[in-house]
This record gives structure tokens, C-alpha cells and sequence, in this order.
């Protein structure tokens, strides 16, 4: 019996994210976990009076607890950070529960140092009925948000697993300079179109040359005609949307647009990558 109450009072050993009374700090780390590919199975607010810490069922490294940075009651920071995250986890899908637990058990966990009992208190403490967390999103007026606005509570990040290397130093720099980083990627992507090209082959109609034409220099193996003419036409398509303008002007834009050109930009480097010289004996490769 006393073996079974230490081991109750032994620390949890789990996770724990964010700050005690920061807001940003807490919603940030929770933004973090699902921006990596985290799945949350499930959320568990833990509740003493108006403070709140999420207690979090994560596939891959099992409990994480977030400290008390929301809050609800009244109108300020910790009651809307609350309310988003929560806005947030409803738009991934996680299912979410709410209990009330001592104030202790919440001071215990800004410390990083729950035990085994309180991780056995917290699971098998009864839930919330009827759910009351969709009051907290009403009470700060976020209950009318669109989902897809919650998406935005996302940094702008740059997705590295996809990135061509041949333009790693450009993304590398591109939140600083967005606009020189993908100007510059348009025209290394000529020159190394050109290159593949023969000595005699003229400048004008680079990409018409590189992939378009029947006689083209460059093909994708097992794909069809039409498919062919398609991938050709994002070259020329997006030169003439995003690489011509931006080189006779500098072009200003909201970060989300410039990621996704600089994005497609990506794109065509994949492309040019994949595409091999047409051969002489199999014309339609």
C-alpha cells in the first residue's frame, strides 16, 4: 500500500509546454505541434475557477500539458487566446472535454511537476455536462468566426521537405527579401532551362522550345500528350504572370501571396528536374 501511494506521488514525467500566464507563449506551442504534423487525439481543459490549462492526447509523444495561459471571465488577452485555440482545435477535428480540478493540481503544473495521481485524478474526473467550452468562444465573440480565418493564425512558414536545393539559398533569405529571392529563382530557371537546350537554339520562346512543341527538347516519360503540353504551359503561364511583372517593377504583396509564388517557383524547378531529353528513336518518349 505504500509502494502504491508513492508511486502515485512519483512525478508524471510528461511534456509540458508554454509559459504560466502568458497567453501567446501557450497558444503558440499548441500552433507548433499541429504546424509540425502532431495529431491531437484529444484535448482535456483543465479548469480551476477562470484559469485553464489544456491537457493534450498527442499520437506521437503521448500526454502533453500546456500551462495556464488562458483564462475566461471577462474580456481581455487570456479570455481570446483562449477562445481561438479552441476555435482552432474544433477546426482540426480534435475532440475536446472539459473538467474542474483543484487549484493546486493547476499550480502543480505551471511547475512542470504532476504526478501519476493527478494524471489518474484528471482522467478519470467526471466531464462537463452540458459542454461549456463553446462559452468561452461565445463570450469572447469568436463564435462567428470562419474556419478558414482560424487558419491564419498560422505563422507563415516555408515547407523545407519540399524545397528544390537548387533554390535552398533563396528560401533561406526569402522572408527578408521576398522579392529578390524569387525574381532571382525565375531567372536561374532559365539559365538552367538554356543549358539543357542545344548550343544553336534561340533565346526567344525558352520554355515553347524546352517542353511545348512536338520537337520539343525536353519530355516527361509516361506521360501523355496532353499532359505534356499542360506542364509546359506552367513555365510560359507563370512567367507571364508573376516573373515579367516583377522584373520591370518591384511588386508588393501580402506575405500568403509571395509564399505561394515563391512556392510554384518551387514547382517548376520539380518539374524541370523530372523532365528528361527527348529521344531520337522514341519521339513521344
Amino acid at each position: 500500500s505504500n509502494s502504491f501511494l508513492s508511486g502515485r506521488n512519483d512525478l508524471a514525467g510528461i511534456q509540458y509546454l508554454g509559459s504560466s500566464g502568458i497567453s501567446q507563449s501557450c497558444f503558440c506551442a499548441v500552433k507548433r505541434l499541429l504546424q509540425f504534423g502532431d495529431r491531437i487525439e484529444h484535448v482535456k481543459i483543465l479548469t480551476a475557477e477562470h484559469n485553464h490549462c489544456l491537457l493534450l492526447a498527442v499520437d506521437s509523444e503521448g500526454w502533453m500539458a500546456v500551462k495556464s495561459g488562458f483564462s475566461s471571465g471577462y474580456r481581455g488577452e487570456g479570455p481570446t487566446t483562449f477562445a481561438e485555440i479552441l476555435n482552432l482545435l474544433k477546426a482540426f477535428g480534435v475532440e475536446i472535454e472539459e473538467c474542474d480540478v483543484p487549484t493546486d493540481l493547476i499550480e502543480r503544473l505551471d511547475t512542470s511537476a504532476l504526478t501519476v495521481g493527478d494524471l489518474e485524478r484528471i482522467q478519470t474526473a467526471k466531464n462537463i455536462r452540458p459542454r461549456r467550452w463553446h462559452e468561452y468562444i461565445y463570450d469572447a465573440g469568436l463564435h462567428k468566426v470562419d474556419p478558414n480565418a482560424v487558419l491564419r493564425a498560422f505563422p507563415h512558414v516555408m515547407p523545407w521537405s519540399i524545397i528544390d536545393t537548387r533554390i535552398a539559398d533563396l528560401a533561406l533569405r526569402f522572408f527578408d527579401t521576398p522579392d529578390d529571392s524569387i525574381l532571382t529563382g525565375f531567372r536561374r530557371l532559365e539559365d538552367i532551362v538554356r543549358k539543357r537546350l542545344p548550343p544553336d537554339a534561340p533565346n526567344t520562346r525558352l520554355f515553347a522550345q524546352a517542353f511545348q512543341s512536338e520537337k520539343s527538347t525536353l519530355v516527361w516519360k509516361d506521360v501523355e500528350s496532353g499532359e505534356q503540353t499542360g506542364r509546359g504551359q506552367l513555365f510560359t503561364g507563370a512567367y507571364m504572370a508573376y516573373r515579367n511583372p516583377r522584373a520591370h517593377r518591384e511588386l508588393q504583396g501580402d506575405p500568403n501571396e509571395l509564399l505561394a509564388e515563391f512556392l510554384l517557383l518551387n514547382h517548376l524547378y520539380m518539374l524541370e528536374k523530372a523532365a528528361v531529353l527527348r529521344s531520337p528513336e522514341d519521339p513521344s518518349c
